[in-house]
């Protein structure tokens, strides 16, 4: 078993560098993009492994959008990523309490915050007069906050694409704030929390600035 399988094994024994695991999620992306995918961990001897519990490095919040499929264009297998998603990957109460999970229980080194081009969800914080349903409102009330507290125009239909990509940094500000347990564990370098924007057409990443520590 290798370094590119995420996980040196079934019993605890991980890379331990943060900026390691982040290149390795990079490696599978890369191979992905080569189709050169190894697609590890998904065997049935895999599987058989995992029965008696799960010990992924990485916790991804993505997006819920169709065209993310994280686990592919990561050439990640079963057992490699605790994946949380929801429109627009946002700090929902859901979705932190599952982020504090992968942390404090699972004590995963790297929390990947990805958002991606064309996001219907931060679209939709710009649709004026739009109805939704209850908790859709909410969730889009949520994303509205963020943007204008960043200092994006929501009245600006030419803020959309650059909404897009500062939702992954907004996001994962959000969580530092409003989490204890994930302040705590950024702050006391046991987590690096790592904003991404995917562009979907042509396929790429861009690696934002990483929140780790004191930085």
């Amino acid at each position: 078993m290798t370094k590119s399988d995420y996980v040196d094994s079934n019993s605890d024994q991980k890379l331990s560098d943060p900026t390691e695991i982040i290149e390795e999620l990079k490696r599978g992306f890369g191979r992905f993009l080569n189709n050169s995918s190894h697609h590890p961990h998904a065997t049935q001897a895999r599987r058989h492994e995992l029965a008696g519990g799960q010990h992924p490095q990485v916790a991804l919040l993505a997006c819920s959008d169709s065209r993310v499929p994280v686990e592919v264009i990561f050439d990640a297998g079963f057992g490699d990523l605790f994946v949380i998603r929801n429109a627009g990957n946002t700090n929902t109460f859901g979705a932190a309490g599952s982020i504090e999970y992968a942390v404090l229980d699972l004590n995963v080194r790297v929390l990947l915050v990805m958002s991606h081009q064309g996001c219907g969800a931060v679209k939709a914080a710009f649709l004026k007069e739009q109805m939704f349903s209850a908790s859709l409102t909410e969730l889009v009330s949520d994303i509205k906050l963020g943007l204008t507290n960043h200092g994006i125009d929501i009245d600006n239909d030419d803020s959309y694409a650059d909404a897009c990509l500062q939702h992954a940094v907004i996001t994962s500000k959000s969580l530092m704030e409003s989490s204890e347990s994930i302040h705590t564990a950024v702050k006391e370098k046991k987590l690096m929390i790592q904003p991404a924007f995917l562009h979907i057409d042509p396929l790429d990443i861009s690696w934002l600035d990483p929140i780790y520590g004191d930085n």
